[in-house]
């Protein structure tokens, strides 16, 4: 029964916020556009589906909730080679204030914070004047940051977690800054091998350039994990964005134990969010290898006529 209320709730949370115009935007009517680019090489290879699951640092981004799960240290770095010479990189680590073993299971005391830093950056930007047959005079660039700073609690005994990021955005466009902050609310429910995820990426405050203003790309989300054995797991998401239709993304992720500490994973998906840029797009693909708490992932997205994104991340457990 308490399984059935809550993925009750988190569909009457995602269908509300459709109602209200979430999922049914235009496009290019808000700012701060990098915050949508989804970090981890992990989650990425699963078609971005991964608010049901959040079960690693990751979770910083996709579901803040998932935090509060972790039971050791964990730190992550990522680098994208993104689009038309786009470069994105992406920090984050996780920290449970206090954690023990009992005779049950382990624990956490106060919960688990989290912090990231997000940058999204592009150079040789050609300078040119009104008179667009004039020669470019000299470039610029364009480069854009995000500070994350989250904590998650488990309720013991009950499968939920709930979890909140506070953000502060800064972008810079050669000379000119933006400023702005925001928030992420998410909550995580786990049954036995079923987990569910809803929450609220970026609300907050309008990034402001001179006398120009936009608002950020608020987001809702709710997304399903299933483990369908120890070495399977599946996921399906959907985000509804205020400024864009509703994205659908389902992926799943095969992991095999080769010796001892040696793992391999193989992952795929599908999402919406980048699937009208024609050829494979849409479709993405990833590796993983680990050994003992390092683990290295791989994840190959293209776009079609625009180009692809190669994603490499490496993360570490204490």
């Amino acid at each position: 029964m308490r399984r059935t209320l809550i993925l009750t709730a988190a569909l009457a949370f995602l269908a509300l916020g459709e109602a209200r115009g979430f999922g049914s935007g235009d496009k290019g009517v808000a700012g701060a556009q990098f915050l949508k680019v989804t970090p981890g090489a992990r989650p990425s290879g699963m078609g971005e589906a991964f608010a049901g699951v959040a079960d690693d640092v990751n979770a910083i981004y996709y579901n803040p909730a998932g935090l509060g799960t972790l039971r050791r240290v964990e730190v992550t770095g990522m680098h994208d080679s993104y689009l038309q010479g786009i470069n994105y990189e992406y920090g984050a680590l996780a920290v449970p204030i206090l954690s023990w073993t009992d005779a049950k299971q382990e624990k956490n005391a106060y919960g688990v914070l989290g912090a990231a830093v997000y940058n999204l950056s592009v150079g040789g930007i050609e300078r040119r004047s009104v008179n667009e047959s004039d020669a470019a005079s000299d470039t610029f660039g364009s480069s854009d940051f995000a500070y994350a700073l989250s904590y998650a609690y488990e309720f013991p005994e009950t499968g939920l977690s709930l979890g909140l990021t506070a953000k502060a955005i800064e972008e810079n466009l050669d000379s000119s800054h933006a400023s702005a902050f925001a928030a992420d609310f998410g909550a995580l429910y786990r049954w036995g091998r079923l987990g569910l995820g809803a929450g609220v990426r970026n609300a907050g405050t309008r990034a402001r350039f001179s006398s120009v203003s936009d608002p950020l790309p608020v987001t809702l989300f709710t997304g399903l994990g299933f483990k369908v054995s120890d070495a399977l797991l599946a996921t399906v998401e959907v985000d509804a964005p205020r400024d864009d239709k509703a994205n659908v993304g389902f992926g799943a992720e095969y992991r095999q134990k080769f010796v001892d500490k040696l793992t391999g994973s193989v992952r795929g998906g599908y999402t919406t969010r980048n699937s009208d840029s024609g050829g494979a797009s849409g479709a993405t693909f990833g590796l993983g290898i680990g050994y003992g708490n390092l683990s290295f992932d791989f994840a190959f997205i293209p776009f079609g006529d625009l180009g692809n994104a190669f994603k490499y991340s490496l993360t570490a457990k204490f």
